[in-house]
């Protein structure tokens, strides 16, 4: 039995550990049974998944584990090329309503939390314009899910990434997107701190959470590359927790942790949530070179150390 299932779920990125399954297609419910099978796990992160027939399958798959869910309209707003905040008033409406749909699908699997991201960074000149078209939709899809929410409330969390390295998205440093939220300033809308963010972001954890605290709802470990522009890895493409180009591992990751623990996280995200709060690890396969397998272990047990050192830290 783990010794942190009282504090938190653990969860996993399905759909890049399953990189197969990124797009809402392939092997989705044979991988899911992995990770359903798997006690340690507390929660899993998929993919909006295109077959319909399929998507019941993990439904019914899921609803049966006792797992919590956490939606991804966020890979649909990165694959498809979604811009909400759009100056285009016909691509924003599409990007709305195409996230109402990717709503309704997280309340059918029952989820806890549906993860959204904002547009590419448009340039400073129309970053505030954006910006407030922005915060709208986002009010909007919140009032949306509040709306069409049935057993439990759905949250919306935002995840920021970097301005300037390789996503470069509008919505990067953590103080503006702290902004944003008070902006957005409704109960079920909160922050996503991903550890993988933060070198791109030139972010420590300990500044990073302690400004999102107030909204922070959910919580990633990853690895990035910051330090070698020449790798096809550069820039938020999560490699496995020890890669040789990667920025962390787990001095970074218990650092994280220790950090969740001062800003409180665990208490706000549970009293905000109404249910425990997510630690989710997000590491990328690399086709061709590793094993889904082998890289869902390898976060496995960065987490299980890192957990123990915070613990065996932390006065009792």
């Amino acid at each position: 039995m783990n010794d942190w299932s009282a504090t938190l779920d653990f969860g996993v990125v399905h759909p890049l550990i399953y990189l197969e399954c990124r797009g809402g297609e392939g092997p989705v419910v044979e991988t899911l049974r992995r990770i359903v099978g798997d006690s340690d796990f507390g929660a899993v992160e998929i993919a909006p998944v295109k077959n319909p027939q399929v998507r019941a399958q993990a439904q019914a798959l899921l609803r049966s584990s006792q797992l919590q869910v956490v939606y991804l309209p966020i890979l649909p707003i990165l694959l498809e090329k979604l811009e909400l905040g759009s100056a285009d008033e016909s691509a924003r409406k599409v990007a709305v309503d195409r996230v109402k749909a990717l709503i309704d699908e997280a309340i059918d699997f029952d989820s806890t939390l549906a993860m959204v991201q904002g547009p590419l960074d448009p340039g400073e000149a129309e970053r505030e314009a954006t910006t407030a078209r922005l915060i709208e939709d986002l009010q909007t899809l919140c009032d949306y899910a509040e709306a069409q929410s049935t057993s439990r409330l759905l949250h919306l969390t935002l995840e920021n990434f970097d301005r300037t390295v390789e996503k470069k998205r509008l919505v990067g440093p953590t103080r503006e997107t702290v902004a944003l939220a008070d902006a957005v300033g409704r109960a079920n809308f909160g922050l996503t701190i991903d550890l993988s963010h933060l070198p791109l972001l030139g972010e420590s954890a300990a500044e990073a959470l302690s400004l999102a605290a107030p909204h922070l709802l959910h919580a990633h470990i990853g690895n990035c590359v910051i330090d070698h522009p020449e790798s096809p890895l550069y820039g938020d493409f999560h490699p496995r927790f020890g890669h040789p180009l990667g920025r962390n591992d787990l001095p970074e990751v218990v650092e994280f942790l220790s950090e969740l623990f001062i800003v409180d996280y665990f208490a706000r995200a549970r009293a905000r949530l109404g249910g425990t709060p997510i630690v989710s690890m997000e590491l990328r396969t690399i086709p061709g070179e590793e094993e889904s397998e082998a890289i869902l272990a390898n976060g496995k047990r960065t987490f299980i150390r890192a957990w123990s050192h915070v613990t065996q830290e932390r006065p009792s």
